[in-house]
């Protein structure tokens, strides 16, 4: 279980800051349909982005390219899933940096779910399992990732009418769609080691929550991270 954090009224205050300067430059706007990745040029990189570790960030990026995901999609996902948190576990028993279920790690022969590389690995050929499931359709594994794929198929191949699993396909299509945007590095905020200690510390709201919306900061090394209010 994540331990709740405390942020200042300060540092909230620059995030909403952040945020509003981010909405008003770009629009807050998320596409209505991510695009599809089967056929598409992986990426090789997190496009300066970073988890804050960089044995992750490298994780990340190779098991994208190995099984044919986007690495920008799967940050995307790992910072839904557990903001970065290696020993994270949600209380339907999801665990690791991917969140992965029991069931899922198994299926994939994950003998250490808290392992980066095994569940980062696992993460990455459940979704290359659901794109090629769906067509390459991101909404639908997105779907698939957040409420199995038998929940998709029931729903004959569309994205259920559950509100946490719509809210989820969205948060993420904001995401990858902010990491993806060439403005998103010329327009973040600049974050000093304070903030950035308040940024890690929170973890994403439910998903029976409506998130307002996301941004990126730059860290003091000049690299980008995600940063949700």
């Amino acid at each position: 279980m994540h331990e709740k954090v405390r942020i200042g009224s300060d540092v909230r205050a620059w995030l909403r800051a952040a945020n509003k300067e981010s909405a008003e430059t770009k629009g807050d706007a998320a596409p209505k349909m991510l695009t599809r990745l089967t056929g598409m040029a992986v990426s090789r990189s997190l496009d300066s982005f970073t988890t804050g570790d960089a044995n992750v960030d490298g994780l990340i990026v190779e098991s994208g390219t190995r099984n044919g995901v986007d690495p920008v999609l799967l940050y995307a996902i790992m910072h839904q899933e557990s903001t970065f948190k290696q020993r994270a576990v949600s209380p339907k028993g999801a665990r690791g940096l991917m969140q992965l279920m029991p069931g899922t790690a198994a299926r994939y022969g994950i003998t250490n779910v808290f392992d980066p590389r095994q569940n980062i690995e696992g993460g990455a050929r459940y979704m290359r399992f659901l794109l090629d499931l769906f067509d390459g359709d991101v909404e639908l594994a997105l779907a698939g990732y957040n409420a199995g794929e038998g929940a998709v198929m029931k729903y004959g191949n569309r994205i259920p009418p559950y509100s946490e699993t719509q809210e989820y396909v969205r948060r993420i299509g904001r995401r990858y769609a902010l990491m993806r945007d060439p403005l998103t590095a010329q327009y973040a905020n600049r974050a000093s080691r304070e903030q950035l200690a308040a940024i890690q510390g929170k973890q994403s709201a439910p998903l029976t929550i409506y998130e307002r919306s996301i941004s990126a900061v730059r860290l003091p090394d000049g690299r980008l991270q995600l940063v949700s209010q």
